[in-house]
């Protein structure tokens, strides 16, 4: 079974046949994470980030294997470079909540900072934690770089969180497989027992949907038994505020179901009592609503009718980075989307590259695009009306679990399928170019203060530091790959390093 995913897994996303060859105990320790948490500051136009601290916590649960993102999805990454070599060892892609706000109309007259968190396992070595967001033309920009010292004082062990965890559903080792830590919003220390009902219900969910279902021994369910101090979830509409453990709200984006938390920090603090690839919040609630964001969180209410839809689906956005396949002409985040080039999602397409999608998929007979007709129930072709879009953005059948909550598509199938697998203890194909650092030229950190660490790909090389009028403010030689220049001298600003034509913008503090 395992060669099936990995064979359909080499089609999907047209891969280089090549393994990963990152050895996981040479470049981090067997236990443990490290977390960094940021703020991304900005607006509709820009934005920027600001370091808050490093969080050395107790546990890591992932493939200790497929340490190399292999899909290229998200609209963030984390890297991990090792210091000395500059030698990726580690990347993921993920969303945050920061860029769907970009889209609103508040972000086009105000700023906000919302808090961000990666995890990542835990480098033995100085390793930079970088950071990526995808541009309008879908390609990863380097926004942000800073370097992990192990003997640092100020990285910090203490938990702020410390609360009992309860087994729901183990199955093995949390490096062979997908764990999801359940997280309580709203449920009093009286309401524990109402909450781990509502995570065994979770479980029973994924035991009956498909694919899920077939693949359940693949997944660990934890639950951490933190209580709030009211029962219940703010509702901004009806002046409705509880004092709950991670600050959720409705009416994200003033969407009425759109239920989400801001308080990213205390996800991750509550959620670190466990063993994790994958956090689930359960919401102590009836209305309906929730929220997805893949490789960051989701969430959903646990006493609504269409919960179980509602887990699936939301599940579908974190674990798998699926989009929303439905129209949705006033929903903001249709602004996420460039038409002229591929979306990232796997199971959506503009046709700029329907052969890196699943046109494996289509049968010989069926038109690209396809006709919203019940000639076409139950075939995979390219049917227009997806991404909240109704022109320009196709998904890949009539219905799906992300569309109308019908069982999920056969892309969708194959791409939940292929996830899980990548979550193993056995290898996957990564492409080649996500084994190595893309770039030729590097500059770290960024922002600096005493010194930038420039990696080349060549020695022997001239370079010069400008400033943004072009005077050079700084020459010297690169002896080596890596190369630790001191810049505690120039003033604070931005400067654009330059080598061999090269280029690099960095920022002095």
């Amino acid at each position: 079974m395992k060669k099936t995913f990995v064979f359909l897994f080499a089609i999907m996303f047209s891969l280089v046949s090549k393994a990963q060859d990152i050895d996981f105990d040479q470049y981090f320790l067997d236990e443990g994470s490290l977390r960094m948490d940021v703020f991304q500051c900005g607006n509709s136009e820009s934005s920027h980030y600001v370091f808050e601290r490093f969080v050395i916590e107790p546990y890591f649960g992932g493939s200790k294997v497929n340490l190399i993102d292999p899909f290229n999805f998200g609209t963030n990454r984390v890297k991990v470079i090792d210091a000395q070599t500059n030698t990726l060892i580690y990347s993921r892609g993920y969303n945050t909540l920061f860029q769907e706000w970009k889209t609103t109309d508040e972000a086009r007259v105000m700023e906000r900072c919302y808090e961000e968190s990666v995890s990542v396992p835990l480098p033995r070595n100085e390793a930079y934690i970088i950071l990526e967001i995808r541009n309008f033309d879908g390609e990863f920009e380097e926004i942000f770089s800073k370097l992990y010292e192990p003997n640092e004082m100020f990285n910090t062990t203490e938990q702020r969180y410390v609360f009992p965890v309860q087994d729901i559903m183990v199955n093995g080792t949390p490096e062979s497989k997908v764990d999801i830590v359940i997280l309580p919003e709203g449920y009093t220390a009286d309401e524990m027992p109402q909450f781990l009902q509502h995570c065994q219900n979770l479980a029973n969910v994924f035991a009956q949907a498909v694919p899920f279902a077939s693949h359940i021994n693949d997944f660990n369910f934890r639950a951490v038994l933190a209580p709030s101090e009211e029962s219940g979830v703010d509702i901004p509409a009806y002046h409705i505020w509880k004092r709950t453990i991670l600050n959720s709200h409705f009416y994200t984006f003033y969407i009425d179901r759109y239920c989400t938390t801001r308080d990213y920090f205390s996800v991750k603090d509550v959620a670190a009592n466990a063993p994790y690839d994958q956090i689930y919040i359960l919401v102590n609630s009836s209305q309906y609503g929730g929220g997805g964001f893949y490789n960051f969180y989701s969430m959903s209410t646990a006493g609504n009718m269409s919960s179980s839809d509602v887990i699936v689906h939301e599940f579908g956005h974190a674990f798998a980075g699926l989009a929303d396949e439905y129209e949705e002409p006033d929903n903001p985040l249709a602004l996420l989307y460039n038409l002229n080039v591929e979306p990232w999602e796997p199971n959506i397409t503009t046709l700029v590259d329907f052969e890196s999608k699943w046109a494996d998929l289509v049968a010989p007979d069926t038109p690209i695009p396809t006709p919203n007709t019940n000639q076409y129930n139950n075939t995979v072709g390219a049917f227009e009306g997806g991404g909240y879009l109704s022109n320009g953005m196709y998904r890949p059948q009539r219905n799906c679990m992300m569309r109308n909550y019908a069982p999920f598509c056969a892309v969708c199938n194959r791409t939940i399928e292929a996830v899980i697998d990548a979550h193993s203890d056995s290898p996957v194909a990564v492409k080649s170019e996500h084994l190595q650092p893309e770039l030729s030229l590097r500059v770290c950190p960024n922002p600096a203060t005493d010194f930038i660490d420039v990696f080349v790909s060549q020695e022997n090389n001239q370079a010069e530091i400008l400033d943004l009028n072009g005077n050079v403010v700084m020459t010297f030689q690169l002896k080596n790959e890596v190369n630790r220049i001191g810049i505690s001298d120039l003033p604070k600003g931005i400067y654009v390093l330059r080598v061999n034509g090269e280029t690099r913008k960095f920022m002095k503090q």
